[in-house]
């Protein structure tokens, strides 16, 4: 039986991470942690813990306690997971991975010297439509990839751009949409696509009075040759594309969180309905758990959540110089 202990009790808690935690079997909640005593008492009452607390020590100190979902503020991530691992619990960490690749990778060394697993929480990867795309793409059905077109943007409402919303302070969650939602996609983009090589980016805050950028823009070279274009914001209707394009054929993926999939090739087109889990979460933790039943390491390890961080710190860093940044 794995015993889960939550750091964090927000919403990705409260709708995603405990109920697909409670739908595993062998799995159980055991504890709660939030720095508000009556929050993390609500979530135990609700999810059905044994017990819950406002001290992180407290919850990696409990023997019950072998795996640990990280839910809480990206700024919080590094030091939250360290102090898990070197508590010898594995980790289930949620996106982007910290808010620096020094942090990312100190994350990783700790995992890795006391002998627990480390996963990001980048569910997408376990889409059906997007493995279908992989399939497709590694079968060369497109051809040799040429280039990727992804864009995600959302307006706020105005309610949400507040200076209590810590993700729209840079200190707290790293940037603005290119960390927090994009970073979904710049995911996608290596486990689909290989290694980053290089980014061209702008960062700019035009509209929204916010810490944050309100609009990001990356160009991104992939070792493999691939050419990306990604755009990511604040201040735009709402747009979801995620296209591939090759010598031979379109894999057009948009919206990407809708079920359908295209492909395009001088022979026609094809199209599937490959609908996500209703939890999306659920085949995440379901495959993090049976591995580490099974004693088996993870699907995607840690030096695979690194990848995403990796373009994000370089594209910033491009923002700044106005120059090519090397990942």
């Amino acid at each position: 039986m794995i015993g889960w202990g939550v750091l964090g009790c927000g919403d990705i808690t409260d709708n995603r991470g405990a109920p697909a935690i409670n739908a595993l079997e062998g799995s159980r909640l055991v504890s709660f942690q939030s720095r508000t005593a009556s929050q993390a008492e609500a979530f135990a009452r609700r999810h059905g813990a044994a017990r819950y607390t406002t001290s992180r020590a407290e919850l990696l100190a409990d023997p019950e306690v072998t795996a640990v979902y990280v839910a809480t503020e990206h700024h919080r991530h590094a030091e939250d997971v360290i102090a898990a691992a070197e508590a010898g619990k594995h980790v289930l960490c949620e996106k982007p991975m910290a808010n620096s690749v020094a942090d990312c990778r100190r994350m990783i060394e700790a995992c890795r010297s006391n002998g627990v697993a480390l996963q990001i929480a980048y569910y997408r990867r376990y889409y059906p439509k997007m493995l279908r795309v992989k399939e497709l793409l590694d079968s060369g059905a497109i051809g040799r990839p040429v280039s990727v077109q992804i864009h995600y943007s959302q307006r706020l409402e105005p309610e949400r751009v507040t200076p209590d919303n810590w993700r729209l302070r840079a200190e707290h969650s790293g940037g603005g949409a290119l960390v927090d939602t994009g970073s979904h996609r710049l995911d996608l983009l290596c486990w689909l696509l290989g290694e980053p090589e290089s980014v061209y980016a702008f960062a700019e805050r035009e509209e929204l009075e916010m810490d944050a950028p309100d609009c990001e823009s990356l160009l991104i070279r992939m070792a493999s040759g691939v050419h990306a274009v990604t755009v990511h914001g604040y201040r735009t209707p709402s747009e979801d594309r995620f296209d591939i394009v090759g010598t031979e054929g379109i894999l057009s993926a948009t919206s990407l969180d809708e079920p359908t999939l295209r492909l395009s090739t001088a022979a026609g087109e094809q199209t599937w309905e490959l609908p996500r889990h209703a939890n999306v979460h659920y085949p995440l933790f379901e495959d993090f758990a049976r591995r580490l039943a099974a004693g088996e390491p993870p699907r995607y390890t840690g030096e695979d959540g690194l990848q995403a961080s990796r373009i994000i710190e370089a594209a910033y860093r491009s923002a700044r110089s106005a120059q090519l940044e090397q990942v």
